[in-house]
């Protein structure tokens, strides 16, 4: 069983909360069989995990390949590598991922070298809805017909 860190060698942040959130926290981390603390830990992290290393990114392409060889839907799995090596090599190059200094330099030419050839590509194209991606923040609406637009997503939809 994993050890526990101690909660005094813990960092502490206090959030003040909008009214009736914490109930609702507290409802939805007792139907979870969670503490509040838990719940609100559990849902940071999906916003906010901690960053992969290279290693770990090998060893889920390399899984991603295994599953690759046994798959039926080759396109799919294929474009889901691709996107994962894409990741991958720019967390790198912006420093997310630990490596190498000189590693992490010739990422960085590579993925600076590939930006340059989808610009030179998108300037081929000017009117592609593609090369324009705008993204403002829009608070949530309380009708269930707008979508919710992740304010914290990397990869924001283009606007209509």
């Amino acid at each position: 069983m994993a050890k526990k860190t101690l909660v005094r060698n813990q960092d502490q942040f206090l959030v003040r909360l909008p009214e009736g959130m914490r109930d609702r926290i507290k409802a939805k981390a007792d139907r979870a069989g969670m503490s509040m603390n838990e719940a609100v830990v559990w849902c940071l992290e999906q916003y906010f995990p901690a960053p992969a290393t290279l290693e770990d990114r090998v060893d889920a392409l390399a899984k991603a390949v295994a599953a690759l060889k046994r798959g039926s839907d080759l396109e799919a799995q294929i474009d889901e590598i691709v996107d994962e090596i894409d990741t991958t090599l720019r967390e790198v190059a912006e420093g997310k991922i630990p490596a190498s200094k000189s590693f992490r330099q010739k990422v960085i030419d590579k993925v600076e070298e590939w930006d340059m050839d989808e610009l030179e590509a998108a300037n081929e194209r000017p009117f592609d809805d593609d090369t324009y991606r705008v993204h403002s923040y829009t608070p949530p609406s309380d009708d269930p017909a707008i979508p919710f637009e992740d304010p914290f997503d990397d990869n924001p939809k283009p606007k209509d």
